[in-house]
């Protein structure tokens, strides 16, 4: 198969989970004998950049912002997917920001079939967050206005919470989708997008990997979180609970590894609390200092407030044989099985309860380790890329 894949980021310019996702379908498809191409708009010179990188041809793509993502990337998905509608088979969005632009391209007589990966809610929310359900204009524009980092992105929330209904529309025009948990397949469905088109597939992981990576030897109790530091996480929630278990067991330790736009409000609240000395901050944090972290880690925490998709960090945890605890929301207990504990989403007392309840006994935390692999299994990375290749054929031979 001629499979291209679609999206506004690609290696080595990765921006989160589903940048890294697309670059392993892109690896994996590629190794299994498919003829794969990216198309990405992250070209920094200005011009079109056409490169090879692990046996998969990358086109990148000049654009004039990546503000208002969907509207942005709208009119150069569509101009793209035509432009090499010759030679793909079938076309595979990664990241909700290109799917007004399949829809464009599918309602104005695009040929070729489209599927798309749904691993947020950007199909029907602006910040892909839908923290407060079905939402009014002046809901969209509060959101956007809120998230806001300059003027220039207050400006344009205006137009793009007026535009939203019409990007939503056009969302629903594709052939196909992946939602990457059957609670994203059942928020897309509530929002109206037909169920008959939405197939569950879960992101991978390559899971031979991770079981190289040795875990180190350590003294105390480890807690550890990665992932953005910004509100609908809940980073502030974990925070406030290890402050709580940090006077009862002075042997804990909290480690939160990521940047974001709360990072320094969190530093504060941490010296507030007067746990800084037992708190460490790594800001952005390379592969490396990932792994160390995840080797010395003990408890892993997913605190999120919004309704999680999915969560790759869980994968990633679970791979490295770390026991989670995760709120209550979205995708996340149904991601980690039995292999986790679960908390009510935004009460630091239940977090509380679920931490001393795992760090007051050492042979509790060793029972859900020993969980991890075989829930992990379920991830694997060549399985995954099967049932893909699969769904792009059934697509294709479906007309």
């Amino acid at each position: 198969m001629n499979i291209f894949i679609v999206g506004e980021y690609y290696s080595p310019n990765l921006i989160g989970g589903a940048e890294v996702q697309a670059m392993m379908r892109a690896e994996g498809l590629a190794r299994m004998g498919h003829k794969v191409r990216v198309v990405s708009f992250d070209s920094n010179k200005g011009t079109t950049i056409e490169e090879t990188i692990n046996g998969v041809r990358v086109t990148r793509y000049p654009i004039r912002t990546h503000k208002a993502k969907m509207l942005a990337l709208s009119m150069p998905v569509a101009q793209a997917l035509r432009k090499h509608e010759h030679e793909a088979d079938i076309y595979h969005l990664y990241n909700t920001h290109p799917l007004a632009g399949g829809g464009l391209y599918k309602v104005s007589g695009g040929k070729k079939k489209v599927i798309a990966t749904l691993e947020n809610y950007g199909g029907f929310c602006p910040v892909s967050t839908a923290m407060f359900g079905n939402c009014d204009f002046l809901c969209r524009y509060s959101c956007l206005s809120r998230s806001s980092i300059n003027t220039v992105e207050k400006v344009i929330a205006f137009p793009y919470a007026s535009a939203y209904p019409f990007i939503e529309l056009l969302s629903k025009e594709l052939d196909g989708y992946i939602a990457v948990s059957e609670y994203v397949r059942q928020k897309y469905v509530q929002h109206g997008f037909n169920p008959d088109k939405i197939k569950v597939l879960p992101n991978s992981i390559d899971i031979k990997e991770y079981y190289k990576q040795p875990k180190v030897e350590h003294s105390g109790i480890n807690i550890l979180y990665v992932g953005r530091m910004s509100r609908e996480k809940g980073v502030d929630v974990l925070i406030r609970a290890f402050k709580r278990i940090s006077e009862t067991y002075d042997h804990a330790r909290l480690v939160l590894v990521g940047s974001g736009p709360l990072l320094e409000s969190y530093f504060a609240l941490a010296r507030e609390f007067g746990i800084q000395d037992k708190v460490t901050f790594t800001g952005h944090a390379s592969n490396e200092i990932r792994e160390y972290y995840y080797s010395i880690a003990d408890v892993f925490v997913h605190p999120a407030l919004w309704h999680e998709p999915f969560g790759m960090t869980l994968l990633e945890a679970m791979a490295h044989e770390v026991p989670v605890v995760v709120s209550d929301v979205g995708s996340l207990s149904q991601l980690v099985k039995d292999a986790g504990l679960v908390f009510d989403s935004g009460s630091v007392e239940s977090l509380t309860n679920q931490l001393a309840y795992l760090i007051g006994d050492r042979n509790r935390i060793n029972d859900l380790l020993a969980r991890c692999k075989s829930v992990v299994t379920d991830y694997s990375d060549d399985e995954i890329l099967e049932t893909l290749a699969q769904i792009y054929e059934s697509m294709i031979n479906n007309g």
